[in-house]
């Protein structure tokens, strides 16, 4: 059984594992290394201190974790990262299906959003079942939508990404 919990300093060991085996996937698809890292001691740390970090345990096995944080109207989902052992068991579902619940709760949340690469299939059909679309094909004006075009890198990006939301029912 799945348990989820808040992440702390003493969990960075087991985030940084499922950090790098959730990242592998990234490079055995062909993503360059240079284009995708896996997150750092820092940014772990920065996303402890920033975001809701939730840590998905099978008993005394970290599996996942998924990092989200409220951002004007949308609350965003910063990343999900299951283990590459533990992936196709629905672990990537039930972290998503966390953040969805977190912004139902919210009564000033209208909207999910992520940003996700955009070769990256196998995250994209879990965007898709989950009810995320591409924020170009969403119709319609999306209240304060310049904080979702912040979210996209500046610059020339190796591998592109795109910014996806989906609605939260009222």
């Amino acid at each position: 059984m799945l348990v989820l919990s808040p992440a702390t300093a003493h969990d960075l060991a087991a985030l940084q594992v499922i950090e790098r085996s959730a990242t592998d996937l990234y490079y055995e698809a062909g993503f360059s290394r240079l284009a995708i890292r896996p997150r750092g001691d820092t940014d772990m740390r920065t996303l402890l201190g920033q975001t809701t970090l939730l840590l998905a345990r099978d008993g005394d096995d970290a599996i996942g974790y998924v990092s989200y944080y409220p951002r004007g109207p949308y609350m965003h989902l910063e990343e999900i990262a299951v283990r590459r052992d533990r992936q196709g068991r629905g672990s990537g579902r039930q972290l998503a299906d966390q953040v969805l619940a977190a912004a139902r709760a919210d009564p000033q949340c209208s909207h999910l959003s992520l940003v996700a690469f955009c070769r990256a299939a196998w995250a994209l059909r879990l965007y898709d079942r989950l009810g995320f679309r591409p924020l170009v094909a969403v119709p319609g004006p999306l209240p304060h939508a310049e904080l979702l075009t912040e979210l996209l890198p500046e610059g020339p990006a190796d591998e592109p990404r795109q910014v996806m939301v989906m609605p939260i029912a009222s």
